[in-house]
């Protein structure tokens, strides 16, 4: 999605903790649209498949609406595509132990 140098110029100047979650916010909303122009949809598609309105879609794909994660799956189950990853590439990659519920768990050693 095509940004404005002006608008670019003055998001620098924002708090760095603050830029980071307006990037991410632009990174979901890219992704969407994205996904949206790979299946031929519009907003007005995404939000037919959401039940809600054109224009709350519309808001939403401004760049600066705080997502909550019950409102990104849906959104991936309308669009039957992921949006986010989990993990972020530059974090450590962490192996787990797989454990069945059933299994008893094993008391402390003192």
């Amino acid at each position: 999605m095509k940004r404005s140098s002006i608008i670019e110029a003055r998001r620098m100047q924002v708090n760095p903790l603050i830029r980071q979650n307006v990037d991410l916010s632009f990174q979901i909303v890219d992704r969407i649209h994205e996904i949206l122009v790979a299946k031929g949809l519009k907003q007005k598609d995404l939000a037919s498949l959401l039940g809600k309105k054109e224009a709350e879609i519309s808001k939403w794909m401004r760049g600066t609406h705080n997502f909550t994660i019950d409102t990104l799956v849906s959104i991936e189950k309308a669009l039957d595509a992921p949006i986010l990853q989990v993990v972020h590439q530059d974090s450590p990659a962490y192996e787990y132990e797989s454990m069945m519920a059933s299994e008893p768990l094993s008391p402390p050693e003192p």
